[in-house]
């Protein structure tokens, strides 16, 4: 998807030089990784990752708790690096796209399982390559100051225009999987239209990505309850991991518009 970074309200950091950090060893990535952290995104992420944890565990089966089995392990397993990696994407961190890459091998195991074709796809055609592809583009947009990489944001022309391609790649998408006779198709394709193209405004930096993760936590949760009573299986560690991507994608727009707000005022 292009877009258009010459104009100053699209790519504010364009306006105002930053600089640039060069992660040239290990140690200078762990660096990265460690420094901003307030107490309480610690406590948020560990609390999230200990209660998801916790009810996945006790999770029975046919009225009896199942300490272990493969699939809980892989769903469990999917669900902490998925957390990981959200909260991550909202530090800014490069993390996010290593965890991101895990998480997506699994999400995709598990989505085929219940033949969530389009979240098959959109992870293993378009997530595996994109995280690394991610990783790259922010190596290159680390600020050396908040060691985090550098924000910007989308002008209405652009805003247009990707909510005009959402809609006809969801139609598009929805028939195809119909044809295919993925489980809910419409809905899986507009669940998998709207991490696509929110991964690629990650990528690019655009604090309208969280939005765009807003609209599919939601939608992901229902499709995630379904499982439940339709009696098609118990995916608890997914849907309460659906539920965290929620909350912080809430919080973390939230902390995005800020920091792009900042700098407006700096700049003006």
């Amino acid at each position: 998807m292009s877009l258009n970074t010459d104009r100053p309200n699209v790519a504010m950091e364009m306006v105002k030089p930053h600089n640039r950090m060069a992660i040239r060893s290990f140690r200078d990535f762990l660096h990265e990784e460690t420094t901003g952290w307030s107490v309480p995104e610690i406590l948020w992420l560990l609390g999230g990752i200990t209660c998801i944890t916790i009810l996945t565990v006790l999770k029975s089966q046919n009225g009896e708790v199942v300490w272990y089995s493969p699939q809980k392990i892989t769903e469990l397993v999917a669900a902490i690096t998925g957390c990981i990696a959200a909260i991550l994407t909202g530090k800014a961190k490069l993390g996010a796209f290593i965890f991101g890459f895990i998480n997506s091998v699994l999400y995709a195991y598990i989505s085929y399982h219940y033949k969530y074709y389009g979240e098959v796809m959109v992870k293993v055609l378009i997530f595996m390559p994109l995280n690394i592809y991610g990783m790259t583009c922010w190596l290159k947009n680390i600020d050396s100051v908040e060691c985090e990489v550098i924000k910007r944001t989308l002008d209405l022309r652009n805003k247009i225009i990707i909510g005009m391609a959402v809609c006809i790649a969801t139609v598009s998408l929805g028939l195809l999987l119909s044809y295919i006779g993925g489980n809910r198709p419409y809905i899986d394709a507009t669940t998998t239209v709207l991490a696509t193209t929110g991964l690629i405004l990650t990528i690019n930096r655009y604090v309208q990505n969280w939005i765009l993760w807003i609209v599919l936590n939601v939608i992901s949760i229902w499709l995630w309850i379904i499982p439940f009573y339709k009696g098609e299986g118990q995916p608890v560690a997914i849907l309460l991991m659906w539920c965290f991507y929620l909350t912080n994608s809430i919080v973390m727009y939230r902390r995005w518009k800020r920091r792009t707000q900042d700098l407006q005022k700096e700049i003006s």
